[in-house]
């Protein structure tokens, strides 16, 4: 591009970023980890590491050299195909597990800590199935505490694992859409082109998280880094927006990286045929110290103003404490929260993993948060022993040092409840002092919904008083 070209695409990219009209989607080319002293792509080392524990046939070195750039684990599962008594099914539990031992090895990534301090952005997909991403925003937004939803797509992800972004996110609310699954034992994630074939066709006939792929067909793209297929790239272009390519849209796309923008077919199909699509031809993470450093200079007093730095929070966070039989009502209860204005310093428990350090996180986001909501139901009472009591002790130990306002607001969530806490008999003495409120199955009666905007309201009012 010419210089003012280059000008005009940064200006346009940072009038819709401040605007709040834009999700990024990060690819492979952002990945790039020290290897033995070597930068090498992310995905580059997992190749490696899978064929040196399964040597191809004919590549008895298993030093990878077919391994095309940005494309090398669908390399290797295909030279894997090969070899004798080999399934491709049974490759997504070790690469899953040798992409666990590489990530754990990493510090998090400065381009992914840098696009977690940019407030603008509150969604983000990913093409690769890492966590990385999610990491990098915990790390910078959440002092590390796992507060980032990520929002899965398989095409034949279990019931129980589709969520979708809530109807009406709280202020906070940051996620990570996975559009190619996220790594797992199961074959739950994309390890080869019919891989990514498959879960296009399903993603764009209508099967994925509604309100999630909404936003991408609403909202501006940028893609940073993403090194699709050659065939995929249009495809997605087109299945991410409501008209045609080829139509004057409103909508943009912003794409940057070095491996899509230059190929030659590619960047003629878009100047012929998608004129709404801007392309820059650079090194992804040096876009992405670019950008940083030119949003920053623009927004001064952003939150986070350095990578790494937990920023100040603008809302009251709210803590749900449940029992993980009551997932349903606090997800439920969740959602109308975020309605009246309330952060809610959330934790899916069917998420986190016995290796997470989920109990210093729970405990100190207790610690921080404004109002805590234990939900009491059946459920508590058939589980004498479970973390969420660790949860309750924690909150009454806290509520000791509070003075003037309220903390702890019990929330029964049984379908039935006349208002006779007496029923619920494994609580901690101190909750019996207090007023229980009833909000069946997570959704909050008016009364409910009046105290807690009122102490919201107060709150907001003492603070700028």
């Amino acid at each position: 591009m010419e210089p003012y070209e280059i000008e005009a695409f940064w200006e346009d990219l940072l009038a819709y970023i401040e605007q709040q009209r834009v999700l990024p989607v990060i690819g492979a080319e952002l990945l790039t980890i020290p290897n033995g002293g070597i930068p090498t792509p992310l995905y580059r080392a997992v190749a490696d590491n899978l064929l040196r524990k399964y040597p191809p046939p004919g590549d008895t070195s298993a030093n990878g050299r077919f391994l095309q750039e940005y494309h090398e684990l669908s390399d290797a599962v295909c030279a894997l195909a090969r070899r004798p008594r080999m399934r491709v099914s049974d490759l997504y539990r070790p690469i899953h597990d040798i992409l666990q031992k590489v990530v754990a090895e990493q510090e998090t990534l400065k381009p992914l800590r840098q696009l977690a301090a940019i407030r603008d952005f509150d969604l983000f997909a990913t093409t690769t199935p890492d966590n990385l991403l999610a990491q990098a925003l915990n790390a910078v937004r959440f002092a590390g505490v796992p507060q980032t939803d990520e929002i899965e797509y398989a095409p034949k992800l279990p019931t129980d694992r589709r969520r979708d972004i809530p109807a009406l996110p709280s202020s906070l609310y940051t996620a990570v859409f996975y559009l190619f699954g996220k790594a797992d034992v199961s074959a739950f994630y994309a390890i080869h082109d019919e891989d990514a074939l498959e879960f296009a066709y399903t993603l764009q006939a209508g099967n994925g998280p509604e309100r999630m792929f909404s936003q991408l067909r609403n909202r501006n793209l940028l893609l940073i880094g993403c090194t699709f297929c050659d065939w995929l790239v249009p495809f997605f272009l087109r299945s991410s927006n409501s008209e045609r390519l080829f139509s004057v849209r409103t909508k943009k796309e912003f794409l940057v990286g070095c491996r899509t923008t230059k190929n030659r077919d590619f960047v003629a199909f878009l100047d012929y045929f998608s004129q709404d699509t801007r392309y820059y031809a650079v090194d992804a993470s040096a876009f992405v110290d670019e950008l940083y450093r030119r949003w920053s200079e623009r927004n001064p007093e952003a939150l986070a103003q350095q990578p790494g730095v937990p920023a100040r929070k603008s809302g009251e966070a709210i803590f749900i404490s449940y029992s993980s039989d009551d997932v349903g009502a606090a997800k439920r209860l969740n959602e109308e929260l975020a309605g009246i204005g309330g952060d809610v310093a959330w934790f899916d428990k069917t998420a986190l993993q016995p290796g997470d350090e989920w109990n210093q996180h729970i405990r100190s986001a207790i610690q921080r948060c404004t109002f805590f909501l234990p939900l009491i139901s059946a459920n508590t009472e058939r589980r004498p022993e479970a973390f969420f009591r660790e949860e309750w002790l924690e909150a009454v130990e806290r509520a000791r040092k509070i003075q003037g306002r309220k903390f702890i607001f019990p929330i029964v969530v049984d379908p039935e409840f006349n208002g006779a806490a007496d029923r619920y008999t494994l609580v901690p003495e101190q909750f019996r002092a207090l007023q229980y409120s009833h909000a069946p199955g997570g959704q909050m009666g008016e009364a409910l919904r009046d105290e807690l905007s009122g102490q919201l309201r107060e709150l907001r009012r003492a603070r700028v008083a």
